[in-house]
């Protein structure tokens, strides 16, 4: 099928980044032994520029004996399907977007840093009353007045509840508990992993403000299956102006209350207390990082897909460092990673040629790309920090910087992104294969194994399922997005002929669009 097509020689767990756009659209696998041989074959977009409508291309695959002829090609599964929008996804995608329109734009002030040094802290006190403006749309583009009162002081964090939040809401009890939870737990896991906040309000805290405001962006979520739980606007730590005129000129994030009584988008009180603590560990990931990148480094605001990967590693971290006792469930892995992270990464891994790792900035923000968003920084960690747990050196690394997104991976890990995202893809696959043992290897997570985790956690068996063909009469089209790819197993009996796999434009005749940086990523698995 393809003349002068390199053969791809490989010992058993040795593998190749190819590139499809020199000499290696056509990958030609040898006769195999007596025993047969495996290869794993993963097309990846590696392009790794945010862009509002992401970078994607279509692509052919096509598999065959040297000099045989191709099949028609299969679509894939999900190309044409109807994924509905995921609204509390949407909105934080939206938020994202929108603090690195403000950081990037020259009419939008900062504040004078000397002033803010030099003011003398003005500490919250119980029972304090305070007009705060509030998201009153999905789109954050009107905001209504919302009068709050403190009801909870600590030393790093004041919780002001709405005056009109309906009742039964939140006890005094779970008021202080987690206030209690945020000063001795919750604050020093996120300024450890990823630097401090700032304090442009000179108060010396953190502000949470709980509002039904922040229910009412969800209103049918009864209907709809989801929920804005919280959030962070980056705009509320610039200066009100006519491009920003609801900042509140301070560091707060927001959380939703207990409304039981909503006929549309019924809250109990047990919900909305057991999840603000993965909440408030999120949304401050998103407060440190806006500080670092914009307020100390005059940069724009981190690209929504690390930002966010950012954010769930800070949920990871909240289920492996709090004490059970300190989780509502007893289990701070169920309150912190088994109804976000864990299904979240599930769903991608389910198909991830079907979404993009670097979501476009139009993303309605689907629970997949925030699944390997988390997935991707959990690799990260593995292999580029000091603690692979933890990876505390590593995730300060990524916040304290002038960089974003890719370019700011590249330079954290000094690995180019044309190899970081196809061994990350590889390792989706192979990570705790049975037969594949590869320690020194990155393509493995060396904190976690899905292949057990989903069974045990979810109740689900391992979801990424590669195509498996023995390579003459395979063809598959599809479209690479960035970041993610089609996983292909090509398995050979013994002494099967050589395979030669070609990496083409849709129409099988044109290369793969170089918009979207495609590279192979080859590893022989037996």
């Amino acid at each position: 099928m393809c003349a002068g097509a390199n053969t791809e020689a490989l010992a058993v767990g040795q593998r190749r980044i190819l590139d499809p756009n020199q000499d290696d659209a056509c990958v030609r696998l040898p006769t195999a032994g007596p025993s047969g041989a495996q290869y794993l074959y993963v097309p990846v977009a590696t392009a790794g520029t945010e862009t509002e409508a992401g970078v994607q291309a279509d692509y052919r695959i096509t598999g065959a004996s040297p000099a045989a002829a191709a099949a028609r090609a299969l679509p894939s599964p999900l190309l044409s399907a109807f994924r509905p929008p995921v609204r509390a996804g949407a909105f934080h995608a939206m938020l994202r977007e929108r603090e690195r329109d403000l950081s990037q734009s020259a009419s939008v002030a900062l504040f004078d840093r000397s002033r803010v040094m030099a003011s003398t802290a003005v500490p919250v006190t119980v029972g304090e009353q305070r007009i705060f403006q509030v998201c009153s749309t999905p789109q954050c583009n009107t905001f209504v007045d919302a009068t709050s009162t403190a009801q909870v002081v600590g030393n790093r964090v004041a919780i002001f509840v709405d005056n009109d939040a309906p009742a039964p809401g939140y006890t005094n009890a779970d008021l202080v508990n987690v206030g209690t939870l945020f000063d001795d737990f919750l604050y020093p896991i996120d300024t450890t992993a990823f630097g401090r906040e700032s304090d442009i309000d000179a108060n010396g805290v953190v502000v949470v403000l709980l509002t039904h405001r922040v229910n009412g962006l969800s209103p049918d979520c009864d209907a709809v299956g989801s929920v804005i739980l919280g959030y962070f606007f980056g705009a509320d730590l610039l200066p009100r102006s006519g491009n920003n005129p609801g900042s509140n000129e301070a560091e707060i994030f927001y959380g939703l209350v207990p409304d039981i009584n909503n006929p549309t988008c019924s809250i109990t009180e047990q919900f909305a207390r057991e999840r603000l603590p993965p909440t408030f560990i999120h949304e401050f990931q998103h407060m440190i990082s806006f500080n670092q990148h914009r307020l100390i480094r005059g940069a724009s605001a981190e690209d929504i897909w690390l930002n966010e990967g950012l954010s769930h590693f800070a949920e990871e971290l909240g289920a492996r460092e709090l004490p059970a006792s300190e989780c509502a469930s007893g289990s701070c892995f169920q309150d912190f990673l088994e109804r976000g992270n864990i299904p979240n990464a599930y769903a991608y891994l389910q198909s991830p040629e079907d979404f993009f790792l670097i979501e476009p900035g139009s993303s309605n923000g689907t629970l997949e790309e925030r699944g390997a968003n988390w997935l991707f920084v959990r690799w990260l960690a593995d292999h580029f920090a000091s603690d692979s747990v933890l990876g505390t050196d590593l995730t300060r690394r990524l916040v304290a910087t002038s960089l974003v997104g890719a370019a700011n991976v590249v330079s954290q890990t000094n690995v180019p992104f044309s190899v970081l995202a196809p061994e990350w893809q590889m390792t989706n696959y192979l990570d705790n294969l049975p037969g594949f043992d590869q320690p020194a290897s990155r393509l493995r997570y060396k904190s976690w194994n899905f292949r057990q985790v989903f069974p045990d956690s979810i109740q689900q068996a391992f979801p990424l399922v590669p195509d498996n063909t023995s390579g003459p009469g395979y063809s598959r089209t599809g479209v690479l997005r960035a970041g993610s790819g089609r996983h292909v197993l090509v398995t050979q009996a013994g002494g099967a002929p050589p395979v030669d796999l070609l990496l083409t434009g849709p129409s099988g005749s044109e290369a793969v669009s170089p918009t979207v940086d495609a590279r192979i990523g080859l590893v022989r698995i037996r």
